[in-house]
């Protein structure tokens, strides 16, 4: 869902990298999505599920869906090194899909290339380790094996007692 969600909220971001997972991620949560808004017009206007008609929450679901597509798709494209204008090879009708199947699917450069570095790539990386950031020491914090300061009384001196 970190995916999905960070690829919505990036939807005017063209620039940076985004993961394979995060690309394949945010693509299965859109389908799902719109889906889900395909049944619930149906159910709430009456028209068949088989029918070619569209109803007004399946057009919102797509328009909402059509610019995060193209971004998500851009940084998968930086992420393997393209250029985003590569995106335009679906004007070639068949060529042009399993040219972009085949992107989609190869692995991301390893290193930093021309669109950013691999610390770049957004919330679903896992080869970023996430920091936690403490104003507690770590020898302080609960769970700790570590063993713990001696506490310092008012009049300077250590004492055993601890107010924790």
């Amino acid at each position: 869902m970190r995916s999905y969600f960070d690829g919505l909220l990036r939807s005017f971001e063209f620039s940076g990298r985004s993961t394979r997972a995060q690309y394949w991620l945010f693509t299965l949560f859109s389908i799902i999505v719109c889906v889900a808004a395909v049944f619930a017009d149906s159910l709430l206007t009456g028209v068949p599920v088989q029918s070619k008609e569209l109803g007004p929450l399946t057009v919102f679901v797509a328009v909402v869906h059509t610019l995060p597509t193209l971004t998500v798709t851009v940084r998968r494209l930086h992420d393997i090194g393209r250029s985003g204008w590569w995106y335009f090879i679906y004007a070639l009708p068949v060529i042009g899909a399993v040219v972009m199947l085949v992107w989609m699917c190869w692995p991301s450069d390893e290193y930093g290339n021309d669109y950013g570095d691999t610390s770049d790539r957004g919330a679903g990386s896992r080869r970023r380790r996430r920091e936690t950031y403490s104003t507690i020491p770590r020898v302080v914090r609960m769970g700790s094996n570590a063993a713990r300061p001696p506490s310092i009384s008012r009049d300077g001196h250590n004492t055993q007692e601890r107010f924790i």
